[in-house]
Formats: structure tokens, C-alpha cells, sequence
């Protein structure tokens, strides 16, 4: 069955009172699917944080539609067709990156090749042989995405795909992303992020934690 069929099915407005997350005001006229999978998310960031011992409050959306994450945790959530990702960590002094995504195939493959690869990848992928183009294509989509929201909070600015470059075939589940160009002064060009990573039937996971930048460390 469809993720999003299932989803909607086991779905009902009780379910953010039964499990206290309280409904943003931003989803208040929100498509249900849309409040389904807010409050997937949300629930599995409080599952986590409870594995680590860590208090499990809200977690609102900040101004920049990020989660804001309670003191001495830092985390990211992601949705996809059939998945829900969240990764977590007890770390206040760190700031982390997920996304999940389904795999790739026919017009959006091509979308993700035309957007987010650039000739010298394009290169690497047809070269190597360790995965299939789609799920590299795919991983690498994935990798970039992860990185962003991991950056996100220290360049304080949107940056693009062309940003980030992968050099060599990943392997033993870690994709090295090179900045090419320089964000801001903590994220100068060069720079060298090793992004964990899995493959399953039918997707890709990839998650990073960095060390924060900013005065309140």
C-alpha cells in the first residue's frame, strides 16, 4: 500500500492530543498530509530523544522552517515517500543534517542529474561500477541535502548544489563532500565533510553531525 494511503488511514486530529505535540500555527490549513507527517516526525524526534535521556519537550519550527531543538541535543528530520528519518544527538555544541529519500528513476532522475551533478561527477558515476547510477545519483542528491541542513545554521545563508563536490566513490558506508567555494569564514572552500550513509531497497539514508560555530559555545 501507498505510504501516503497508510499514513492518512492510521492519521486522525486525536493523534496530537493523544501524543501532546502541539499543531503549529503555520499548519493550521495544511493539507492532511502534511500535519500526518509533521507529527510522524515530531514523534520519533521525541523517541530519540528519550533513548538518549535527554528531555523531550516540543520541538517548534524555527523562523527558518528548521526544528528548534531543546538545550544539549541537536537533531533533523526528514520525510519521504514511505520513510520518516530523524537523526539525534545529546550534544548541544553540535548541529546535525539527515534526509531520506526514495531512489531515483525516469524523469526525476533526470531532474537530480540536470540539478545537483556537475561534470565531474557525472564522470565518477559512469565510471565506477561499486553502485548503479541511480542509487549514486541518488546518494549524492541525498548527501548534499544532509550537508546543507548541517550548514545551514553557520553560513546562515541558502547555498546551492554546486557548492559541494564528491571526488571519489564512497564506500564503507561514508561520501566525503568538498566545498568549493567558501560559505563564510568558519566554512572556507576546501573544506571536507565525510556524510554516513545506507542504501535499502528502494532508498537512501544519509546523516552528519558537525561541531557549531557561533558565539554560544
Amino acid at each position: 500500500m501507498d505510504f501516503f494511503n497508510s499514513l492518512l488511514e492510521s492519521y486522525t486530529e486525536d493523534l496530537f492530543d493523544e501524543l501532546a505535540i502541539e499543531t503549529p500555527v503555520s499548519l493550521s490549513r495544511a493539507l492532511p498530509i502534511r500535519r500526518a507527517e509533521f507529527l510522524a516526525g515530531r514523534a520519533i524526534a521525541r523517541a530519540a530523544l528519550h533513548m538518549l535521556g535527554q528531555p523531550a519537550p516540543q520541538i517548534p519550527i524555527g523562523p527558518d522552517r528548521a526544528p528548534l531543538w531543546p538545550p544539549g541535543s541537536a537533531g533533523s528530520i526528514s520525510h519521504a515517500r514511505g520513510h520518516c528519518a530523524c537523526f539525534a544527538i545529546a550534544d548541544g555544541t553540535c548541529q546535525a543534517g539527515v534526509d531520506v529519500e526514495a531512489t531515483a528513476s525516469g524523469h526525476a532522475l533526470e531532474s537530480l542529474l540536470s540539478t545537483t551533478v556537475d561534470d565531474d561527477e557525472r564522470a565518477l558515476i559512469a565510471r565506477q561500477s561499486a553502485l548503479s547510477p541511480d542509487g549514486l545519483v541518488t546518494l549524492l542528491f541525498s548527501a548534499k541535502e544532509t550537508l546543507f541542513k548541517a550548514l545551514y545554521p553557520t553560513a546562515r545563508h541558502f547555498f546551492g548544489f554546486d557548492c559541494a563536490q564528491v571526488r571519489a566513490v564512497p564506500r564503507d558506508g561514508r561520501l566525503r563532500l568538498h566545498l568549493t567555494r567558501t560559505l563564510c569564514r568558519e566554512l572556507p572552500k576546501g573544506e571536507r565533510f565525510d556524510v554516513s550513509f545506507e542504501i535499502t531497497a528502494g532508498h537512501v539514508l544519509t546523516w552528519l553531525a558537525v561541531r557549531r560555530h557561533d558565539a554560544s559555545i
